[in-house]
């Protein structure tokens, strides 16, 4: 593989901020509407409404239907409003004691059926998130807001518990403002079965068109807001059987685009002229996540259940072959629930060192003993069990055969279970998994690590699928994110990474880069380490540029199928 700095590719510089094209139009020269973007997924959302999707392929479109108050700015700064652009929102003012910040809304915001966006629908759509009949893991993050209150049709009122320094963040990111008048008499214990959650209606700049699952999900420009009408005019998200095939929809030019080109290719990519590499930062990490818990009995897992038995095998893992096998350089050893981007990270922390001597004593310790055959047994029980993976993920698949011939050298017996990633989100979310390799997404905000590990994110409906919990550990969050002096933030959240480093509740990985194949012919922006499709909505394609399914849109949605997609 050729090495990746010899490699031609656009910097985050160049498509983010600079908002060039390709061959370095200015962005500014671009002002014609127009075109249609295939994106090229292997995965296609469980459903689109905000505050029960749980997978990223459904964010990526929510963001694109749905809007926030106001959008977080390219630093990701969480601190206070610095940086923070209007988005349904066009201004907003604190209290004099920061307890509670008036929001105006944008008067010719409508939803895509027409009516108006109102106060009353931001204050709705706290009540539905946090409603626990709904069990959003979202909720968890909105903890600290007390209520919304609609001073007039116009004018939402966030009022606060306390008053933090990720108070603004927390609302304005969390909160994706949702039709009243479609949801009030919804279900809220079957909010999945409504059929908004398939074909939902929302403020963005664009509308669902058409759902065929398994197939396509084709987004189209909205025109009912005024201002905020999409320089696209469609986004079809074209969903493949598996990722070698979406990313060959790309190559061959039946699509647009594809986020995760994996390593070996690259050099593929390269050599279309009609494509470009596209490297930039995330927010993301993969792991090996444990479950803790036997979910028949409400014990303690059998193995899981026990420290030395997670500590063994961390230590048996040689994490840094795993990044370079599956990653090439493409990727660093991830050392915590957090990445290096982020302002909480403990670069100098260093997790359990790969040790299999002391992971071999460690088991020996525990009553594991070796057998004829080399395996483990105690009291007659196999060290024996499943790793959950999502088939669909190539390196996530190969990080797991990785593991497996790493955990047999220490005497456990793994077999991998592969389904694909419908089957992988319903058993973490009824918590039906011995180990699972995960990948977690995270936000900009230090808060986010509530909703993944803390003790309050392990109960039913939360994303800590392998119930770990740790007083100690929420103790530390907790205090970090309170602090309003960096210091003294970073503190608290180094003293938190050493809690759960030494608990092992979960291996962590590898922290990727995002690669990306994108066609040349687009003008793109506002690619955030946290969300690349942020920007969606202000990317455009040169008139001379434009390709066969750059046309005007036909009269009936349906009439679309983009290429390698059935109609």
């Amino acid at each position: 593989m050729p090495n990746l700095r010899d490699l031609r590719f656009l910097s985050l510089c160049a498509l983010a901020a600079c908002g060039a094209t390709p061959d370095g139009t200015p962005a500014a020269a671009v002002s014609a509407t127009g075109g249609t973007l295939v994106i090229s997924t292997p995965a296609e959302p469980d459903n689109l409404l905000p505050p029960i999707t749980t997978s990223i392929s459904g964010r990526q479109v929510e963001d694109l239907i749905f809007q926030r108050l106001a959008d977080i700015g390219a630093s990701l700064n969480t601190v206070g409003d610095a940086g923070f652009t209007p988005n349904l929102a066009t201004r907003w003012q604190w209290s004099p004691d920061s307890l509670s910040i008036a929001f105006t809304l944008d008067s010719a915001a409508r939803w895509h059926d027409g009516v108006p966006v109102r106060a009353a629908d931001v204050r709705f759509s706290l009540a539905l998130v946090t409603d626990p009949r709904v069990a959003s893991p979202t909720a968890l993050l909105l903890a600290n807001v007390d209520s919304i209150s609609a001073r007039d049709s116009l004018t939402a009122v966030v009022w606060f518990k306390q008053r933090r320094p990720d108070q603004f963040f927390e609302i304005v990111h969390q909160l994706y403002v949702l039709p009243e008048h479609l949801l009030r008499t919804a279900d809220r214990r079957r909010l999945a079965a409504a059929p908004i959650a398939m074909m939902p209606i929302g403020s963005g700049p664009f509308r669902v068109a058409r759902w065929v699952p398994k197939q396509l999900l084709e987004l189209v420009a909205d025109t009912t807001g005024g201002r905020r009408r999409a320089q696209l005019d469609r986004v079809v998200f074209a969903v493949a059987p598996d990722p070698v095939t979406a990313f060959t929809r790309v190559v061959t030019g039946e699509a647009d685009l594809f986020e995760a080109v994996r390593p070996d290719k690259v050099a593929e990519v390269t050599s279309h002229p009609q494509l470009h590499l596209v490297l930039t930062p995330t927010l993301d990490y993969s792991y090996l996540g444990f479950n803790l818990v036997d979910q028949k009995t409400g014990r303690p897992h059998s193995l899981f259940g026990d420290r030395m038995v997670r500590r063994a095998l961390t230590m048996a893992t040689d994490r840094r072959s795993i990044v370079m096998n599956v990653y090439d350089s493409l990727a660093v050893q991830a050392r915590g629930p957090f990445t290096a981007a982020q302002s909480t990270a403990d670069t100098a922390h260093v997790p359990l060192p790969f040790a299999p001597d002391s992971a071999n004593a460690l088991l020996d310790a525990a009553g594991w003993m070796r057998g004829a055959d080399s395996l483990r047994r105690r009291n007659g029980m196999l060290l024996a069990f499943g790793m959950l993976v999502p088939s669909t993920s190539v390196a996530r698949m190969r990080a797991a055969v990785l593991l497996q011939e790493q955990f047999r050298r220490v005497g456990a017996d793994v077999r991998i279970e592969g389904v694909d990633m419908g089957g992988f989100v319903s058993r973490i979310s009824a918590r039906r998994f011995d180990t699972m390799v995960g990948a977690w997404s995270q936000d900009a905000g230090p808060a986010d690590v509530r909703a993944a590990w803390t003790s309050a994110a392990a109960t039913a409906g939360g994303n800590n699928a392998g119930a770990y919990r740790s007083p100690q550990f929420d103790a530390h969050v907790d205090s970090g994110v309170a602090a309003f002096a960096p210091t003294a933030m970073r503190a608290h959240f180094a003293a938190a990474w050493r809690i759960i480093a030494d608990d092992a509740p979960a291996i962590w990985l590898a922290e990727p880069l995002r690669v990306m194949a994108v066609h040349s012919r687009f003008v793109t922006s506002g690619m955030r380490p946290d969300a690349w499709w942020a920007g969606v909505a202000k990317w455009s394609i040169p008139p001379d540029r434009r390709i066969a399914r750059d046309a005007p849109a036909p009269a009936h949605a349906a009439a679309l199928a983009p290429a390698g997609a059935s109609r």
